[in-house]
C-alpha cells in the first residue's frame, strides 16, 4: 500500500490569494488615512445611489448598504467614483437623469485615489474608525509577514550530501 506525502506547502493560487486579500485591506485603510489628512474636497455629482435594506436588527449603522457613482472635476479632467458600504442611510433611490450634490475628498496628486467625504473625513468617520484605519495596516502586514514566512518554512532545503573526511578519501 502506497502512503500519501503529507505536505505542508501552501497551495500556490490559497497564498496569492490570502496575500492580495491582506494587500488590498491595507490599501483601503491607507486611502483612507493619506485622504483624510491630504486629501482636497470638492462638490462632485452622485449620478447613482442605492440604499437596500440587509438586517433590521443589525448593529449601528450596519442595516443597510448604500452604493453610489458618482463624478468629480479636478485639475480640468473628470474623474469616477464608486463606493459600496454600510450604513444606515435611507435615502430614496436616484432616477434617470437625477443627481445630488456631495462632497468628494481626492488626492491632488493621484485623483483617481478618492472617495466621499463622509467616508474619508476625520469629522465625519468619527474616533473608532481612525483608530481602525491606524492599526488595520499594521495588523495587515503582520499577518503578510506571517503567512509569507510560513510558505517559506513549507519549502525546506534538501541537505547537501556529506563530504567524507580526509582520512576516508586516503584510505
Amino acid at each position: 500500500m502506497v502512503k500519501k506525502k503529507n505536505s505542508k506547502n501552501i497551495p500556490l493560487p490559497i497564498l496569492i490569494l490570502v496575500c492580495a486579500v491582506l494587500l488590498f485591506a491595507m490599501y483601503l485603510s491607507l486611502s483612507t488615512l493619506a485622504l483624510a489628512i491630504w486629501g482636497d474636497s470638492v462638490m462632485g455629482t452622485v449620478d447613482s445611489y442605492d440604499s437596500r435594506l440587509d438586517d433590521t436588527d443589525a448593529a449601528q449603522n450596519r442595516s443597510r448598504t448604500v452604493s453610489k457613482g458618482y463624478w468629480f472635476m479636478a485639475n480640468g479632467k473628470e474623474y469616477r467614483g464608486y463606493v459600496i458600504y454600510s450604513s444606515d442611510e435611507a435615502g430614496p433611490s436616484l432616477t434617470e437623469g437625477e443627481t445630488r450634490s456631495e462632497r468628494i475628498r481626492y488626492l491632488d496628486l493621484f485623483p483617481y485615489i478618492n472617495k466621499p467625504a463622509m467616508l474619508a473625513d476625520f469629522d465625519e468617520i468619527g474616533e473608532g474608525a481612525i483608530i481602525y484605519h491606524i492599526f488595520a495596516p499594521i495588523g495587515c502586514l503582520l499577518l503578510l509577514m506571517l503567512v509569507i514566512r510560513t510558505a517559506r518554512r513549507g519549502k525546506k532545503k534538501k541537505p547537501a550530501a556529506r563530504k567524507p573526511a580526509a582520512s576516508q578519501i586516503i584510505e
